[in-house]
């Protein structure tokens, strides 16, 4: 018994950890101290780990575009606000006319720097402008009612920083090491891990091309009321190794499919070469933990 090879590095790096954490969930079910690789999985867990956290960060990036759409909001209560003001010029009243003239210049100073500017830019200009509203414009946006178009732009400034405030701690909790770094390292010990089990079935006279049924090994007799799964009774490495060969031939059948289309795509007259996916393995239920 061999445990399927596949080429991990061909996975997206989501099928990929996908992969790794049933692996990972196989190997806790069976007994890391049982299939003997109790040192290599504390390096594998802790890789995993970090590997969680840049997916985490990758996933995250909801937050850029909420950023963007956070962006476009205050743009927008900005644009309004600016045309309404302008708008307000034409009021019949002196005093009002008067009041919109200001005010309208004072938002077409600061338009270039909050609508067109970058994010940091953007934020001075708005922080600035209210400045200027609730102090030496106060009493024109009191008398043309335009209070609840100040309030509008805070509350969208608001947002907008709330959001930029948790993409920085992003960028803080981001894990030094470059993932594709941590990747190659989990690799290597994912091979070390199949090199282990394959050691111990080659000790077993169960290595190499050797393929029985995994309860043809099972020469215990076991108690009516013992609930010890199947799995776990005669060679447990080689009933791990089956088990597994099972969940990478789901995995290598979908990077043949897909080498098949884009050897398709990319000659579309040209037969591929590609084998056809393989037959699903067994159907057995997975046990709960997993």
């Amino acid at each position: 018994m061999k445990v399927i090879r596949i080429s991990l590095s061909n996975l997206r790096i989501e099928e990929w950890f996908s992969l790794l954490s049933a692996f990972k969930n196989l190997l806790d079910f069976f007994g890391i101290d049982i299939l003997n690789v109790a040192g290599f999985y504390a390096l594998f867990i802790q890789l995993l780990e970090k590997v969680d956290k840049h997916l985490l960060i990758l996933r995250k990036s909801v937050y850029t575009e909420e950023l963007k759409e956070a962006d476009k909001d205050r743009n927008k209560v900005f644009g309004s606000f600016c045309r309404v003001a302008k708008d307000s010029i034409n009021l019949p009243a002196v005093a009002k006319k008067e009041a919109a003239k200001r005010l309208s210049n004072l938002l077409q100073q600061y338009k270039q720097y909050a609508m067109n500017g970058g994010y940091a830019e953007e934020s001075s200009a708005i922080f600035n402008l209210l400045q200027d509203l609730d102090g030496k414009y106060a009493a024109d946006v009191t008398l043309l009612g335009f209070g609840e178009w100040v309030t509008s732009l805070r509350q969208a400034e608001e947002k907008f920083l709330s959001i930029h405030s948790q993409r920085i701690q992003e960028t803080i909790d981001k894990p030094v090491e470059p993932l594709p770094d941590i990747r190659k390292q989990i690799d290597q010990i994912y091979n070390s891990i199949v090199n282990v089990l394959e050691g111990k079935l080659l000790l077993d006279g169960l290595g190499g091309d050797v393929v029985v049924e995994p309860g043809d090994l099972d020469t215990a007799i076991w108690d009516d009321d013992d609930h010890t799964p199947p799995e776990l009774r005669g060679n447990v490495v080689y009933n791990f190794v089956v088990r597994w060969n099972v969940i990478l031939t789901e995995y290598r059948n979908l990077l043949n499919t897909r080498a098949g289309r884009l050897a398709k795509k990319k000659n579309p007259d040209t037969p591929s070469d590609v084998p056809p996916p393989e037959e699903p393995g067994s159907t057995d239920p997975v046990p709960d933990k997993l």
